[in-house]
C-alpha cells in the first residue's frame, strides 16, 4: 500500500500528542483496504465459502510508541502500511508512523475472518472459512509464530510473565463495569470496535490511577477473544500493577456480562511531559 500523508488536527491528537485511538482506528481502516488490496478488490467485500458475510476481526494488536507525543498541531506525519497474508484467512499489517524522518510509532495487527451463525448476535461468531491461498509473507515467521503462541497462552491464563508484567492478581481489587455505546464504541458491521477496548483501559486507568502525574505510552498489547452485543455490558478489572517513578506497568482482563473474557490487555507507560 502506498504511504499516506497526514496533517495533525483536532480528530488526530489528543492531550499528549497523536492519539493511540485514533492511530488505531486509522491504521484498522488501512489494513481493512489492503485486505481488499491484496485480495484483488477494489472495495473489501468478503464472502467464506458457504457464502457467508465475512469481516476481519482482529485477534492481537500490538503497539510501540517512541513519541507519540512529540507530534504537535499542524505538523505532518505518515502511516506506511504493509498487509500480507500469512495463513488461510490470517493476516498481518505493519503500520509505520514516522514525523520529520523521525519513526514515531509502529501498529502490528493480526486479523482473521469471522461471519456470525445467527444475525446480529456477536456471540455466535466463529472464524469463516476461505480456499487456501499461497502465504505472501517475507518477514519473521518464528517471531510471528511466537507471538501467535502467546496468544493462546494469554487467552488459557498459562503465563507467568509477559513485557516485564508478571501474572499475579493485586490485593485490592479494581474493577469497572461499562455499558458500550451503539452510537460512539460499535463499528458499521455492529461489533463492538477493537479500538474501544483500548479507549476503556485508559478510562479505568485513569480512574485508578488519577493524580498529578500523566502517563504516556510506550507500549501495548491487546488480544481479543470475543465481542458482545449492543446493550450487554463489560468488566475490565486490573490483574497485575507495577508504579514507579518514572514507569507504570499493568494487565488488564475484560470480561463480558456472562463473565467469559473477551479481551487480555497490557500496557507499558512513562512520564508524560505535560503535567495535569
Amino acid at each position: 500500500m502506498q504511504e499516506e500523508v497526514y496533517i495533525a488536527g483536532m480528530p488526530q491528537l489528543s492531550y499528549e500528542g497523536l492519539s493511540e485511538n485514533w492511530l488505531l482506528k486509522e491504521c484498522g481502516h488501512r489494513h481493512w483496504l489492503g485486505l481488499a488490496e491484496l485480495n484483488n478488490q477494489e472495495l473489501p467485500e468478503f464472502f467464506d465459502l458457504s457464502g457467508n458475510k465475512a469481516y476481519a476481526a482482529f485477534t492481537a494488536v500490538k503497539i510501540k510508541s517512541k513519541s507519540l507525543e512529540g507530534i504537535d498541531e499542524n505538523q505532518s506525519f505518515s502511516i506506511r502500511s504493509e498487509v500480507a497474508r500469512v495463513g488461510p484467512a490470517r493476516y498481518l499489517g505493519e503500520h509505520t508512523v514516522t514525523s520529520r524522518s523521525f519513526q514515531c510509532a509502529q501498529v502490528t495487527m493480526l486479523s482473521t475472518f469471522v461471519f456470525r451463525r445467527e444475525f446480529k448476535n456477536n456471540q455466535s461468531v466463529t472464524r469463516a472459512s476461505f480456499k487456501a491461498e499461497p502465504t505472501e509473507f517475507n518477514g519473521d515467521r518464528e517471531q510471528l509464530d511466537e507471538w501467535v503462541a502467546f496468544a493462546k497462552m494469554a487467552r488459557s491464563g498459562n503465563w507467568v510473565e509477559h513485557m516485564g508484567i508478571k501474572r499475579y492478581y493485586t490485593g485490592k481489587k479494581h474493577a469497572l463495569t461499562y455499558t458500550p455505546c451503539p452510537h460512539s464504541d460499535f463499528n458499521g458491521a455492529n461489533f463492538l470496535y477493537f479500538a474501544s477496548f483500548q479507549n476503556y483501559i485508559d478510562k479505568a486507568e485513569w480512574e485508578w490511577f488519577r493524580g498529578d502525574e500523566l502517563w504516556a505510552l510506550d507500549s501495548r498489547e491487546l488480544y481479543y477473544y470475543g465481542n458482545i452485543n449492543v446493550g450487554d455490558s463489560l468488566t475490565i478489572t486490573l490483574g497485575s500493577v507495577e508504579l514507579s517513578t518514572d514507569t507504570l506497568l499493568h494487565w488488564c482482563e475484560v470480561v463480558n456480562n456472562q463473565n467469559v473474557k473477551i479481551a487480555d490487555v497490557f500496557t507499558i507507560k512513562r512520564r508524560a511531559k505535560h503535567a495535569t
